[in-house]
């Protein structure tokens, strides 16, 4: 009965932390976007950034590297937990659960590569440049445009505003493409169909999974560690 209980039990907690979470994403890209001017005016220049992405996540693999103290390829709770102490970010033993429930975007126990760019990125959405300082002080403005660059990518498919995607902001979006400029259709079909990035099959993407999907499209992940080439 006890291991019964403890099965449903993990479920609602990842749901609670996932809502929880959810909403103080969203009201930080809220902000956000008050705050700052469009970085993107077109699904092409956004497409156009990948390799740029890609270099800035070639920093943040050193980074993960060296909180994987274990080698494993993966961080785990106790893992989190001293990366979480290193970029001061002040959370209880249950926050910081909730935000490795909350990352472990696969279901697969602990931390990897993708999830921890997922990771990295919240916390710097939601507490400030001072986190990437913290990281590296060397990296820390390659870690900011990656950063800022990925979150404005989804800000600006985010239409409603609300946190979430949608297939028809996708669409959108593509249409609003200029006869000037001919978006390369092959790759934005391939790299930000919304289904891709759905990966609760909810019907919406949320900046987690936005993140993730970028980070494998951006071709770090299998160049670096086959592990993570399935998803959800």
């Amino acid at each position: 009965m006890g291991a019964a209980a403890s099965i449903c039990v993990e479920p609602m907690k990842r749901r609670r932390a996932e809502k929880d979470l959810d909403e103080k994403v969203a009201a930080a890209l809220r902000e956000r976007a008050r705050s700052r001017a469009r970085t993107f005016r077109s699904v092409n220049s956004i497409t156009m950034r990948l390799p740029r992405f890609k270099e800035g996540l070639r920093d943040i693999k050193d980074v993960f590297d060296h909180y994987d103290e274990d080698s494993n390829g993966t961080i785990d709770n106790e893992e989190l937990r001293g990366c979480l102490s290193k970029l001061q970010v002040q959370m209880s033993e249950k926050e910081s659960d909730d935000v490795h429930r909350y990352c472990d975007v696969d279901r697969r126990n602990g931390i990897q590569f993708q999830e921890f760019v997922v990771l990295l990125c919240l916390m710097y959405l939601l507490f400030g440049p001072d986190v990437t300082r913290r990281v590296s002080e060397f990296e820390s403005a390659k870690l900011n445009y990656v950063f800022d660059e990925l979150i404005d990518a989804f800000l600006f498919f985010d239409k409603d505003g609300d946190g979430k995607m949608r297939r028809k902001d996708v669409t959108r979006r593509m249409n609003e493409t200029s006869h000037q400029e001919r978006t390369p259709t092959h790759i934005t079909a391939r790299l930000l169909l919304a289904e891709e990035m759905d990966l609760n099959r909810n019907g919406k993407v949320n900046l987690k999974e936005f993140l993730f999907s970028m980070v494998r499209w951006a071709g770090l992940d299998t160049e670096d560690d086959g592990s993570n080439e399935t998803s959800p």
